[in-house]
């Protein structure tokens, strides 16, 4: 399971990653529609953020998966960070295609799939997440989109 390896290898947890997107965004409606298509499913983040995280870490998720802005990866990474999941990735999708990765030794497979992902990148997420890497998703002709992908993973 891609997702367990990025996890650190804990194969060993029964639960699946959770998919976390903002609907607001078109990466993150890419990203949703993609993981819906492959059975998977991304829980938009609305609301109270601090208590809808609280109920999903609940389940302990193998991992949390991500497209968002700034601001929820901030709070949400800060809620997850103290239910004890540690930050593997963190890649920065700007305009024109223009893409910083700042990933730990466990998430440079996310860096190099937004590299070479390009405009696709949001559905490529979705099938690292699900670990369906190489279901040939058909790429919307689309300018890069700005948003953030980011990836923690339990410790």
């Amino acid at each position: 399971m891609a997702s367990a390896a990025l996890a650190g290898g804990r194969a060993e947890a029964a639960t699946l990653p959770l998919l976390l997107h903002d609907a607001q965004l078109a990466a993150g409606r890419r990203f949703a529609a993609r993981a819906q298509l492959l059975g998977g499913k991304a829980v938009a983040l609305e609301g109270d953020r601090v208590r809808q995280m609280r109920d999903l870490l609940a389940a302990a998720p193998t991992a949390i998966f991500a497209v968002t802005r700034r601001s929820d990866e901030l709070l949400v990474g800060e809620i997850a960070a103290e239910a004890g999941y540690l930050r593997v990735a963190l890649v920065r999708h700007g305009r024109g295609g223009l893409i910083t990765a700042n990933c730990a030794p466990d998430g440079v497979t996310i860096g190099a799939l937004a590299q070479f992902s390009d405009a696709a990148w949001p559905e490529a997420f979705a099938e690292l997440a699900l670990d369906k890497i190489g279901q040939c998703a058909v790429a919307p002709a689309s300018p890069a989109l700005p948003a953030l992908s980011w990836m923690m993973a339990r410790r």
